[in-house]
């Protein structure tokens, strides 16, 4: 459950609120958080919601130290299943990360936190300043006026970056050294992991810094390194001793996630 009080943030419980309660209840998707039933009693909103039971993406992240490139496909494409469900019916997510992407029993994506969400037609342009920093992309950062789409299509690259190296891409400490080098498209993978060229590809055109330049959804699944990935629902078998923690990762501290910091 989700409980939400509306005293904390008059500018949300105003403005954001009504349209993410209206939001969620539009919404019926298999990797999107459903939510049941909507109690309001003031000051508070409480929504009752789909429990995921592992918990989030991050967490997950930092029990195994990365999420090994086969699980990581089968995550992402759930992903960008939720994110073209969203765009069929115009709706922008605006605030994707590792600590939105939940996960139920079985290991199924389900996309939740739909507080900066909001309905958005294709060619408009937004103005809001929203988001987590370390997940934005260059044009938000900047100020500009953005497409909302290809907004979040930087965001889920930024989470296949970390699903799949277990660290961040950019410092977000620094803004303005993060900007720069978001906008010299500057993008580097540890040394000490093994990747596949083809999500390092995938990852390069996916943050590129010119939105228009960046792939659409249906080119990110068809791309090499997803395009023999079928999408499909996980369901309930035996427990095996298999997981994808098997090699052998260090985990991270609970903290925070550490930033790739390659020699210059």
């Amino acid at each position: 459950m989700k409980v939400i009080d509306k005293r904390k943030d008059f500018k949300y419980s105003k403005r954001c609120l009504p349209r993410e309660l209206q939001i969620v209840q539009k919404i019926d998707h298999n990797n999107i958080v459903r939510v049941y039933e909507i109690i309001e009693k003031e000051p508070f909103v409480c929504l009752v919601q789909e429990y995921a039971e592992k918990g989030d993406l991050l967490k997950r992240i930092r029990q195994t130290g990365r999420v090994i490139e086969p699980e990581s496909r089968i995550f992402f494409r759930q992903i960008l299943e939720a994110l073209m469900y969203l765009k069929s019916i115009e709706v922008v997510h605006r605030d994707l990360k590792c600590e939105n992407v939940l996960l139920d029993t079985c290991l199924n994506v389900k996309l939740a936190d739909f507080g900066f969400a909001r309905f958005m037609k294709p060619g408009d342009r937004s103005k809001t300043f929203c988001g987590s920093r370390a997940y934005l992309s260059p044009e938000i950062i900047r100020g500009r006026p953005y497409d909302g789409f290809l907004a979040d299509i930087w965001s889920g690259g930024i989470v296949l970056y970390v699903m799949i190296t277990g660290c961040m891409p950019y410092n977000d400490r620094n803004v303005r050294k993060m900007l720069e080098k978001q906008l010299q498209h500057r993008i580097s993978f540890p040394r000490s992991i093994l990747l596949s060229n083809e999500v390092k590809q995938l990852i390069f055109e996916i943050l590129h810094p010119i939105p228009t330049k960046r792939p659409s959804l249906s080119e990110i699944v068809h791309s090499k390194w997803l395009i023999n990935t079928e999408y499909r629902m996980r369901v309930a078998k035996p427990r095996s001793d298999s997981s994808s923690s098997s090699e052998s990762n260090k985990p991270l501290k609970p903290e925070s996630l550490p930033v790739n910091s390659p020699r210059t």
